[in-house]
C-alpha cells in the first residue's frame, strides 16, 4: 500500500511538472512570433543572413539570403546575445538590414499575445506538435494502463514522451528561449537510450539480449557529458563561442551515432532472425524506426555538421515521427502483423517509378524560373526532394483511392471480373472438352464484339492445322501459327493476322488454339480486353489439362485391361490409394456419426438413471444397457483406429506398429517378439502404410487362423531396401494349396500391396510347422509412363 502510494504520487509529480513545462512552452511559442533568421559571421565581421526558415517572419517582411543585420533594438548587432550564443535573430522588436543593393532599412516585428503570427507558423510550429504530443500522450495513457507494472511498457512510455517533447519544445527553442533550448539539448541524445533500454527490456522475455548494457552505459555517459557542455554554454558565459561551435557538432554528432546504433542492432537482430518466429517483428520495428529518424538525420543532422545550413527545414522532415506512435499502437492493440513485406515492395516500385518524374519536374522549373531567381543548391535539392516525396505518397494513395472508387466510376472495367468470376463458376461443371469449348465461346462473345470465334488444333509433327477453310484469312492464320508453333505457350495470348489466339492446351505435339476473330467495330484490343483474355486462357488451360488426365487415364486403364497380364505396380498403387482414402472417409463418417450418437444416448441413459428413482432390478438391467454401449462405443472406436490408424505418419513405422502390438497383445492371447532397427532414410505415406496394413494382416491372420503362441516380426533398413520378416509357431498351411487359391484368403491382399510397392514377397510353411514370411521392398519405387507420356503416379491422388 505504502508502496502504491509513493508510486502515485511520483507520477502526480511528474504530470504537473510535464504540464507545466507544456503550458510554458505553448505561451512562448503564442506570445512571440517567428522570425526564422540564422545569421553567419564573415571575415570583416558583418553578420549576414545564412539562411530563413519557412513560415518566418522575415520571410513575410521581404528579408533576402546574403542581407546584413547592422543593428538589432537600436544597437549594433554584434551586441545582441541571441546572434552571439545562437547564432539568430529572434524575439526582436525591430532590425536594421542592408540590402544586396546597398540600401538600408528598419524592419520591426510586432510581439505580445496580438503578434504578427501566420496561419503556416502556427499549423508548423503550434498545431502539428500539440497533435503529436496529444497521440503520444495518449498511447503513453493506454500502455500504463494496460501494463503498468511492465517495465518495458514504462520505458517504452518514457521514449514516446522523450520523441513527443521534444519536437514541441523544437518551437520554443527556435525563438532562442532557454528552457525550450534546455530541453532540446537535455533530451533528444536520451532518445536513442530509452529505445535501446526498452527493446532490451521486451527481447528479454524471449531470452534475448538486444544490446550489451555496458555499451548502453557507456553511451549515456558520454551523452550525458556532451549535453552538459552544451547547457553551461547556454546558461552562462563560461565556455567561448568557437569552442561551442566544436561542441554543437559533436552534440549533432551523438545524436547520429545513437541513431545509427539503434538501427544497426535492428538490422543484425533481424538478419539473425530472419527465419524465425521474430522476422515479422524486427522487420517492422525495423522499418518504422528508419521511416521516423531517417528524414530528421540526413536532410538535418548530417548537414549541421557542416555548418549551420540544412537541407530541409526539421519542420518538414519531424512530422514524420507520426509513424511511431501509430505502428506501435497497431503492434500493441492488433492480433495480426501488418503484412510489411507487400508494403516495402510497393515503396520500392514508387519510389522507383517517382524518380524520373520528380527529376523532369525540377528540371522543367528550373527552365521556367531561369534567370528570374537565383537559387542556390539547396533550394534546388529541395525542390527535387519535395516534388519526390509527394509523387511517391500520390501512388500510394492512388492505389487506396482506386480500389475505393474505381469501381464505382467506371463500372465496364468491372465487368470483366465479373466475366470471370462467372467463367469460373461455369468451368467447375465442365466435364468435357466440348462443354469447355462452349463455356469460352460464350463467354467472349458475351463481352467482344468478336467477327468469329473458332477452335484450332496445331499438330507440329503432321505440319497442319484443322479445321481451316479455303479463306484468305483462314489459310494465312493457319501458316502463322505453324511457324510460330515452337515458341507458343500454354495460357498465352498470341496476335493473329486477323486477331488474337489464346493457346488452351496442349498434348504432346498438339496445340489446341481458341481464334478469335478481329472485332467488328474495327477496333483494335485494348489492354484490359487483353488481361481479360490472358486470365481466361490460363483458366481454360488448367481445366483442359485435368481433363486431359482424366482422359488419359481412362485409356491407359482401358489399354492395361487389354493387355491380359499381371496388373502393374502403379495401378495398384492407384487402388490402393483410392481404398485408402474410402477407409478414411468411412472412419471420419463413424466418428462423427454413429460413435457420437453412441455416446449422446449413453449420456442420457446416465442422467435418467441418477434423476430418476427406478427400482432394483430395473437398475441392474438398465447397468447391462450402459455395459453394452460401452462395448458398442469401444468398438467403434477401434473400428475407427483400425480404418484410418492416428498420425501414422508423424509417429514413423516403427512406433506405429509398436502401437498396434500393443493393442493386438491386450486383446489375443499371443505374445509378439517386435525387433526393429532405426531407419536412417524416412520412408514415404505410401510405404508407411503398406507396411501398416501388412502387419495388421498378419497379425488378425495369426489370431484367426494360426492359433499361434508367439509371433516374432523383424524390420529394419538394409541398402536401398526395407526387410520385413514375419515368423509364428502356428498350426501353418499347404503352401501350394495356399497359391492355388490366394483369391479366397485374406492373405492374397498383402501379395498384391508388396507387388504395388514394386517388392518381393515369399511364402513358407507346412502343416504343423507355422508360417513364415520374407518382404523385401525397394526403398525408391521406379515410376513407369503411361502411351501418352504422363507420369503414372500422377494419377495417384491422396
Amino acid at each position: 500500500m505504502k508502496l502504491l502510494r509513493s508510486r502515485n504520487l511520483l507520477l502526480f509529480l511528474f504530470l504537473s511538472g510535464l504540464f507545466a513545462l507544456l503550458g510554458y512552452l505553448t505561451v512562448v511559442i503564442i506570445s512571440d512570433p517567428f522570425i526564422g533568421i540564422v545569421t553567419v559571421k564573415n571575415s570583416q565581421g558583418e553578420y549576414l543572413v545564412e539562411s530563413l526558415e519557412p513560415a518566418g517572419q522575415a520571410v513575410l517582411k521581404g528579408i533576402q539570403l546574403g542581407d546584413v543585420i547592422d543593428e538589432v533594438n537600436g544597437k549594433p548587432a554584434g551586441q545582441n546575445v541571441n546572434i552571439i550564443k545562437f547564432s539568430s535573430v529572434e524575439r526582436v522588436e525591430s532590425i536594421v538590414v542592408s540590402e544586396k543593393a546597398g540600401e538600408q532599412r528598419l524592419v520591426t516585428f510586432n510581439r505580445g499575445w496580438n503578434g504578427d503570427h501566420t496561419g503556416l507558423e502556427l499549423l508548423i510550429q503550434l498545431y502539428i506538435p500539440w497533435a503529436s504530443l496529444l497521440l503520444f500522450l495518449g498511447l503513453s495513457t493506454f500502455l500504463y494502463r494496460k501494463r503498468k507494472n511492465d517495465n518495458a511498457a514504462i520505458m517504452l512510455i518514457l521514449f514516446f514522451l522523450a520523441i513527443g517533447l521534444s519536437y514541441f519544445s523544437s518551437a520554443a527553442a527556435y525563438r532562442n528561449d532557454l528552457v525550450g533550448v534546455t530541453v532540446m539539448y537535455a533530451v533528444i541524445p536520451f532518445v536513442a537510450i530509452l529505445f535501446l533500454l526498452f527493446m532490451n527490456m521486451y527481447l528479454r522475455r524471449y531470452g534475448m539480449i538486444f544490446i550489451s548494457p555496458k555499451l548502453i552505459w557507456y553511451l549515456s555517459v558520454a551523452f550525458s557529458i556532451v549535453s552538459l557542455f552544451c547547457l553551461v554554454y547556454i546558461w552562462t558565459n563560461f565556455i567561448p563561442e568557437k569552442v561551442f561551435l566544436n561542441a554543437r557538432m559533436v552534440y549533432h554528432a551523438t545524436l547520429i551515432v545513437g541513431n545509427f546504433i539503434c538501427v544497426y542492432q535492428l538490422f543484425r537482430k533481424y538478419f539473425y532472425y530472419r527465419s524465425s518466429r521474430f522476422n515479422s517483428l524486427f522487420k517492422i520495428t525495423l522499418t518504422s524506426h528508419l521511416v521516423a529518424f531517417t528524414p530528421f538525420t540526413t536532410m538535418n543532422l548530417l548537414p549541421l555538421l557542416g555548418g549551420n545550413i540544412q537541407i530541409l527545414p526539421a519542420a518538414f522532415t519531424a512530422p514524420f515521427l507520426f509513424v511511431l506512435p501509430i505502428v506501435y499502437f497497431y503492434l500493441l492493440t492488433s492480433n495480426q502483423l501488418f503484412d510489411v513485406d507487400f508494403i516495402l515492395t510497393r515503396f520500392k516500385y514508387y519510389t522507383l517509378l517517382s524518380l524520373l518524374p520528380a527529376l523532369i519536374v525540377t528540371l522543367a522549373f528550373a527552365a521556367i524560373v531561369s534567370g528570374d531567381v537565383v537559387f542556390s543548391w539547396v533550394r534546388w535539392l529541395q525542390i527535387f526532394i519535395v516534388s519526390y516525396v509527394v509523387m511517391t505518397l500520390f501512388l500510394y494513395s492512388k492505389e487506396q483511392i482506386d480500389h475505393k472508387f474505381r469501381p464505382k466510376l467506371f463500372k465496364a472495367m468491372y465487368s470483366y471480373q465479373d466475366s470471370l468470376d462467372r467463367f469460373s463458376r461455369k468451368i467447375a461443371r465442365v466435364m468435357k472438352r466440348d462443354d469447355l469449348e462452349m463455356v469460352l465461346k460464350e463467354e467472349i462473345g458475351a463481352l467482344l464484339p468478336a467477327s468469329r470465334i473458332d477452335f484450332l488444333i496445331v499438330d507440329q509433327i503432321e505440319a497442319v492445322v484443322n479445321p481451316v477453310g479455303e479463306k484468305e484469312d483462314e489459310q494465312s492464320t493457319a501458316i502463322f501459327l505453324l511457324q510460330v508453333s515452337d515458341s507458343l505457350q500454354v495460357g498465352e495470348v498470341v496476335e493473329l493476322p486477323h486477331g488474337l489466339g489464346l493457346v488452351i492446351g496442349c498434348q504432346k505435339s498438339k496445340q489446341y488454339i481458341v481464334w478469335i476473330g478481329s472485332k467488328t467495330n474495327h477496333t483494335r484490343f485494348n489492354s484490359d480486353e487483353l488481361r481479360w483474355l490472358k486470365t481466361l486462357a490460363n483458366y481454360a488451360s488448367i481445366v483442359f489439362e485435368n481433363l486431359y488426365l482424366i482422359e488419359s487415364l481412362i485409356e491407359d486403364l482401358e489399354s492395361e485391361v487389354k493387355k491380359e497380364q499381371a496388373t502393374t505396380p502403379w495401378i495398384l498403387r492407384l487402388l490402393f490409394c483410392l481404398s485408402e482414402n474410402e477407409r478414411r472417409k468411412l472412419a471420419a463418417d463413424l466418428h462423427d456419426s454413429a460413435l457420437q450418437d453412441q455416446l449422446l444416448w449413453y449420456r442420457r441413459l446416465e442422467a435418467l438413471m441418477l434423476d430418476h428413482p427406478i427400482t432394483e432390478k430395473l437398475e441392474v438391467e438398465l447397468d447391462e444397457i450402459k455395459e453394452g454401449l460401452l462395448d458398442v462405443i469401444h468398438q467403434i472406436r477401434e473400428t475407427c483406429n483400425e480404418l484410418r490408424p492416428p498420425l501414422l505418419k508423424e509417429m514413423g513405422i516403427v512406433e506405429a506398429l509398436e502401437s498396434i502390438i500393443e493393442h493386438t497383445q491386450m486383446r489375443n492371447n499371443f505374445a509378439v517378439d517386435f525387433r526393429a532397427k532405426p531407419f536412417d532414410n524416412l520412408l514415404n505415406e505410401e510405404q508407411i502404410t503398406a507396411i501398416y496394413r501388412i502387419v495388421q494382416e498378419l497379425l488378425r491372420n495369426a489370431d484367426k487362423h494360426a492359433r499361434a503362441n508367439l509371433v516374432t516380426l523383424e524390420l529394419e533398413q538394409r541398402t536401398n531396401m526395407v526387410y520385413f520378416h514375419y515368423k509364428d509357431d502356428g498350426v501353418g498351411m499347404d503352401v501350394d494349396y495356399m497359391e492355388a487359391s490366394f483369391e479366397h484368403m485374406g492373405l492374397s491382399g498383402i501379395k498384391e500391396r508388396v507387388a504395388s510397392l514394386e517388392g518381393e514377397i515369399t511364402f513358407r510353411s507346412k502343416r504343423g510347422k507355422g508360417l513364415e514370411v520374407i518382404i523385401i521392398l525397394p526403398q525408391n519405387m521406379t515410376t513407369g509412363r503411361s502411351e501418352r507420356g504422363l507420369l503414372r503416379d500422377s494419377y495417384l491422388i491422396s
